[in-house]
């Protein structure tokens, strides 16, 4: 398997040097943020996801990474943090991490999800999740994969009025789970919806994404990589000439900058154990974003307009 570090140790994928890249980044003025509809509250729009990447143990050679990754994502201004049970230890082994951090922001915007069946058993799980990521409430609770949701939606209502979470919302990561996703859209009042979005996965702009507009709903996106699948496609490309147009210094930003350009996109969810690459990620959230014309470009350039290959 074709890793994004063999990737990017193979090819010129960076475009741009670390440490000049790391010092760009640096220089930039305070991360660009854009507004949650219902509140107006402003976020920063490249969030810090733990699937897969924090799912390790507790040993020290297995946190030191995330340590790193962590506290670098709080100094270049990044404050959304994205878990879940269904991670493994994911939700604590980021507070084991936390913990090492002295320096954490107080405006530190923590997501989680339920994800299991049953009233008591949900309610069980959300208890635990501030604990175990070493929080006092978590600001966004979110259904994962919609499983259960009946159940839990009253519940997330009720800790929403209790102040123990401050925004509700719905994820999903399938193509499957969209009829249904939608359908909780249009019915009920969320403040938040969280959804797979990329050059290669893009069922969710037809109906998903313009509904979150209408609705007046926040939208988060996962797998913009689509998990490291879409850096084999380009394993022996160079990045094109007119990436410069949209201020695009590497494959990793091409594929954050097509999701954030689109104007539903509150913020772009990324995971990485590499302190490199979370600087590079850091970097799709400044400058030009690409226009319609170019957008549809990228995709052409990708090449990845049917059904792609992992589904």
């Amino acid at each position: 398997m074709l890793t994004r570090r063999r990737f990017i140790g193979e090819t010129a994928g960076l475009g741009i040097a670390a440490g000049v890249l790391s010092r760009l980044v640096d220089a930039q003025a305070v991360v660009p943020r854009r507004a949650i509809p219902t509140t107006g509250e402003e976020l920063p729009i490249i969030a810090l996801g733990t699937y897969r990447t924090f799912n390790v143990g507790s040993s020290s050679a297995e946190l030191e990474p995330l340590r790193a990754v962590t506290q670098r994502f709080f100094e270049l201004g990044g404050r959304i943090v994205d878990s879940s049970p269904q991670y493994g230890p994911s939700e604590a082994v980021f507070g084991d991490v936390l913990r090492q951090i002295s320096d954490v922001p107080r405006d530190m915007f923590v997501a989680t999800k339920v994800a299991t069946e049953g009233r008591e058993a949900g309610i069980r799980q959300m208890e635990e999740s501030p604990e175990k990521m070493g929080v006092d409430s978590i600001d966004l609770m979110q259904i994962h994969s919609i499983r259960d949701w009946r159940t839990h939606l009253p519940t997330l209502r009720a800790w929403k009025e209790q102040g123990r979470a401050r925004y509700i919302g719905i994820s999903a990561s399938r193509e499957v789970l969209y009829e249904d996703f939608v359908a909780i859209m249009r019915n009920e009042p969320l403040d938040f919806v969280q959804i797979n979005y990329s050059v290669a996965e893009r069922a969710s702009e037809e109906i998903i994404l313009p509904l979150a507009m209408e609705r007046r709903m926040a939208v988060l996106i996962n797998r913009p990589f689509v998990a490291g699948a879409l850096f084999p496609y380009v394993v022996e490309r160079s990045l094109p000439e007119w990436a410069a147009e949209f201020d695009c210094q590497s494959w990793a930003q091409f594929f954050l900058k097509y999701v954030l350009a689109h104007p539903a996109v509150t913020a772009v969810i990324q995971a990485t154990t590499d302190v490199g690459h979370l600087v590079d990620n850091m970097g799709a959230a400044y400058g030009r974003m690409p226009d319609d014309a170019t957008r549809q470009r990228m995709t052409d350039l990708i090449g990845l307009t049917g059904r792609p290959p992992w589904d």
